[in-house]
């Protein structure tokens, strides 16, 4: 479609494989194919989706001022003044060329950018929040300030995070519109073939019981919890073990030690696979029997959306994010927060019920259908834009 219409800036805390720049990139696209709007992108790192957010029109890649790519917002122009000036010159020439008629800032921790950017009050920023707490604080006081102070309008990923900003950060509920996390379209159920093909790709048994996890963080995603689990599920299983698989990027150096040491320890390292990042994790979710999401603090996973669109059950914990939401009792099964002999015991509940199994993990596909595929998500998302450009119309006209 010929873009005409009214211009959109999106701003990207980054432009790697996680959550938060896959979804934001589907949409984009999702709009560029189905709408006039025009498009522009600041990414504040670079990054392997970097190209193809250029090519949905002009595009900023900031990455040399630590002030402007921090993900903490940390105020550190004092230490490279030169470095910010050039950045924070190059950002509001970008920004005037483009001539845009709102900013769509995709994820909280963009704060010290707005700032930055000082844009007309005029001009409506949507902030689409895709954190909890954890992020939310470790960006620091002023980033929350600075986002707070510029928002117009919040898109929440979930009920959970609809909560948090509300209860814990004074948001006005009638600024809040909840819209769960997407994915593009709803996979192929993985056949047996798939199946042995991931198990073999990952040196697993064929008729092992394997559960699998996935992400790019260690302790946020609760990867140091694999030993624990591991044990945990040993007591549960004992004459069946359960291998466990980590998709996604490893930890540092120090994690990846402490992690082997406690495997070793446990004498559970036999049945820990990790695939390192991979560009398609669909190749491997048909190895899983089921997906533990071990994660401390995670508002709506999209990990957790794509395995579960694969007919696999979801384990969680309570209080850990929006994934209970989506759960639900009839997707998989919640554990109290940080139980990992909770968890262990869900696990096993399933993988001995195979009836149970399938049906939650019929259930999990057919809700992400209903809920989690751009083509739901894309119109809502859009409908926030749309109100705010009329406001702003309105308020232009008066």
């Amino acid at each position: 479609m010929t873009a005409s219409g009214p211009a959109l800036l999106f701003v990207s805390h980054d432009s790697g494989r996680t959550g938060a720049p896959i979804g934001l990139l589907a949409f984009m696209q999702w709009l560029r194919a189905n709408t006039a709007y025009r498009i522009g992108t600041v990414l504040r790192t670079p990054g392997p989706l970097e190209s193809a957010f250029r090519e949905l029109g002009p595009t900023l890649t900031l990455g040399t001022s630590p002030l402007l790519r921090s993900r903490t917002g940390r105020r550190l122009h004092r230490l490279l003044p030169a470095t910010v000036r050039q950045e924070t010159s190059k950002l509001r020439a970008f920004f005037s060329a483009g001539s845009y008629d709102l900013i769509y800032a995709n994820t909280l921790t963009n704060g010290a950018l707005l700032a930055t950017l000082d844009a007309p009050r005029h001009i409506p920023v949507v902030t689409h929040v895709h954190e909890l707490e954890y992020w939310i604080t470790r960006a620091g006081p002023e980033n929350l300030r600075h986002a707070i102070d510029r928002s117009s309008a919040y898109i929440a990923v979930a009920q959970a995070v609809r909560k948090n900003l509300v209860h814990h950060h004074g948001i006005a509920t009638e600024k809040i519109t909840v819209v769960y996390e997407h994915i593009r379209e709803l996979p192929p159920v993985p056949t047996a073939a798939e199946r042995a093909a991931a198990r073999k790709t990952l040196g697993l048994p064929l008729d092992a019981l394997v559960v699998g996890g996935c992400g790019a963080e260690h302790w946020r995603k609760g990867r140091d919890l694999i030993p624990q689990l591991l044990v945990a599920l040993r007591r549960h299983s004992p004459d069946r073990p359960v291998h466990f698989v980590w998709i996604g990027r490893p930890g540092n150096a120090a994690e990846e030690a402490s992690l082997s040491f406690d495997l070793r320890a446990a004498g559970v390292e036999t049945l820990f696979r990790s695939s390192g990042e991979v560009e398609n994790p669909f190749k491997l979710f048909p190895a899983l029997d089921i997906f533990a999401l071990l994660s401390r603090d995670d508002p709506y996973p999209l990990a957790a959306l794509e395995v579960a669109a694969t007919e696999t059950p979801v384990v969680c914990f309570e209080g850990a994010g929006g994934m209970p939401e989506f759960v639900a009792g009839d997707c998989g099964l919640a554990a109290p927060y940080l139980d990992l002999d909770a968890m262990a015991s869900a696990v096993v509940r399933l993988a001995t019920d195979p009836a149970r199994r399938a049906m939650a993990g019929s259930n999990g596909r057919r809700k992400v259908a209903a809920e989690n595929l751009l083509a739901t998500t894309g119109p809502q998302l859009l409908a926030v834009i749309e109100k705010q450009l009329a406001g702003r119309k309105a308020a232009t006209a008066s």
